[in-house]
């Protein structure tokens, strides 16, 4: 069902949250609660284990992920997103605040949420200063690589789990590795409940998708966990989770430690940015929704801001609550709002409930929702399009497996804008043949044209590009072997100027050296087809005056006209 967009105008242009009250029904309310107990089943135990993670009490985890799921659904503008306590954010926070806490957990607790309050901040600047343009970086190919490579750490974090071992690797290709290294060490009991889950969720998915198959299976196994005590038997389960709710709180810093965490604030806000931006842009795709890319500086910056606050630490996109909450039918932030109120009220009276739990209950969720993001027919796309964008977005895949997701984006990015340039530096370009039809003569591209003339003693050539510094050069050199090709009966060149949308002083002075060398040879040169922007910097160049104003024309047709008229030349 195709959704509506949001709201832009008003308060609600702020505040997109506003747009669910508008939104609301029974009918969403009851579809929506089951998708938020499913997420919310996902949310306390995984959430824990990133606050463990993170370097803090595991009960900040939910501490984390009710503030950031109550201010995103307030200010961000993705219907499915899922923000909180997430793998690489726990990791990136407790590389930049262990050397400065000096193993005091006090001091610990509050630089992890000053971090998460300085991202907050940072994004808020980046909403200011209105960054979100730079997601038009992020080409297809860098989407599809990226999507199958944070998928791959997805599935790679939970391999551990599946098999009843601790893995040290925090790497994919490195967890696999240890994993197969470790298969002597693998608890059978663990790893065949994860296989009946795993099946049970193919089988639910296959025979009716809109059946709730994690919460199926987290119910089962929290019901065949305490009946045949899994936990004597050796397989891993959530245990215990503290009860109470956080109270609000500016952590006791000083201004040294806020300039210490800046540099990995900045880092990080990068890292969650790019991250959350790619994936809500791929659910926006399938669902005909729209993302506002400078507002999700917004929801970012918020939902930071409360998990700092609340005494957490930075909070980011989930991909794998976000990849169950799609694949269930979650229609809005309502999932979000009610995920959230059920934290509340698991911390104030349910905490024994989930301590049965088995880990590899979860792990087979999150890897089965994670397979759902994998793609193999983009790639196929991609391939058939461009190869070059398939191995971009391969690439793009290998980058974020090994050096993980800031980087590898980045990687990919600049590649994007290295093929690019060369694209704008060799453009197509046609030497134009005469065409009759209907209604009278057009002027096309000739591939096979024997004659480096389009008509005798004239060429009209059409560069189809803007012909700026990186293209002058070759856009000279392609005039020059035509002109020299065609002999000593040329008498005329016209620039077809349509594609030519932008020009720059080095493309002014090619095109002076170009009619200083046709004139010593007696042969003019013209335009035709030249824009509006494009006569302006014409006249600003001063290559007007020298091409003369009547050399410039509306049509290819008008200037072929006027070099047959008696007086043309």
């Amino acid at each position: 069902m195709k959704q509506s967009q949001p709201t832009s105008t008003g308060i609600a242009r702020f505040i997109p949250g506003l747009a669910l009250i508008k939104g609301f029904s029974p009918a969403l309310l009851r579809t929506e609660l089951i998708v938020a107990v499913t997420v919310f089943a996902l949310i306390v135990p995984s959430a824990m284990a990133f606050g463990d993670l993170a370097g803090v009490t595991p009960v900040a985890g939910l501490y984390v992920a009710l503030g950031a799921m109550v201010m995103y659904a307030l200010f961000g503008t993705s219907k499915q997103v899922i923000v909180g306590p997430e793998a690489t954010a726990a990791i990136m926070t407790a590389t930049a605040v262990a050397p400065l806490a000096g193993g005091d957990a006090a001091r610990y607790a509050a630089l992890a949420a000053l971090l998460a309050l300085l991202v907050g901040v940072v994004a808020l600047l980046a909403r200011v200063a209105r960054l979100g343009f730079i997601t038009d970086l992020l080409s297809k190919p860098v989407l599809v690589g990226y999507i199958l490579g944070a998928t791959l750490i997805v599935i790679g974090s939970q391999l551990g789990k599946m098999f009843g071992i601790k893995l040290e690797s925090d790497q994919f290709f490195r967890q696999v590795l240890e994993l197969i290294s470790r298969l002597d060490e693998a608890h059978l009991l663990t790893v065949a409940i994860g296989v009946v889950c795993m099946a049970a969720l193919l089988i639910m998915r296959r025979v009716n998708r809109k059946l709730p198959g994690p919460l199926i299976v987290v119910v089962g196994a929290i019901v065949a966990s305490a009946l045949f005590d899994l936990q004597a038997k050796g397989v891993a389960v959530v245990g215990a989770v503290p009860a109470g709710l956080p109270s609000l709180a500016i952590p006791p810093v000083t201004i040294q430690d806020v300039f210490a965490l800046l540099p990995a604030a900045l880092a990080l806000m990068i890292l969650i940015y790019a991250d959350e931006i790619l994936t809500s842009r791929v659910f926006a795709a399938r669902h005909s929704q729209k993302i506002d890319a400078n507002q999700e500086f917004v929801g970012i910056g918020t939902a930071n801001i409360a998990a700092g606050l609340l005494t957490g630490f930075p909070c980011a996109m989930s991909a794998s609550r976000t990849t169950v909450n799609d694949q269930m039918g979650g229609q809005s932030q309502w999932v979000g709002l009610i995920a959230a109120a059920l934290t509340i009220i698991f911390l104030l009276f349910f905490t024994p409930l989930l301590a049965p739990l088995p880990t590899v209950a979860l792990g087979a969720v999150i890897i089965i929702a994670a397979l759902g993001m994998i793609d193999i027919a983009a790639f196929r796309f991609l391939r058939q399009v461009r190869p070059a964008e398939f191995w971009l977005a391969v690439v793009t895949t290998m980058g974020v497996l090994t050096v993980g997701v800031l980087w590898g984006i980045l990687v990919a990015v600049v590649l994007s804008l290295i093929i690019i340039l060369y694209r704008i530096s060799r453009p197509h370009d046609a030497l134009l043949d005469d065409v009759d039809v209907a209604g009278g003569t057009i002027y096309r591209g000739v591939e096979d044209k024997e004659t480096a003339l389009t008509e005798p003693g004239l060429i009209v050539y059409r560069f189809d590009a803007p012909l700026v510094f990186a293209n002058a050069a070759y856009f000279t050199e392609r005039l020059e072997a035509l002109i020299s090709n065609a002999g000593p009966e040329l008498r005329c060149v016209i620039l077809d100027a349509e594609a030519i949308s932008d020009f720059d002083s080095t493309a002014a002075e090619a095109l002076e050296t170009l009619d200083t060398d046709l004139e010593r040879l007696g042969v003019d040169l013209w335009i035709a087809r030249a824009n509006g922007p494009l006569r302006g910097l014409l006249t600003a160049t001063g290559l007007t005056k020298r091409l003369g104003a009547e050399h410039i024309y509306p049509s290819v047709r008008a200037a072929v006209t006027a070099y047959h008229a008696p007086d043309g030349l």
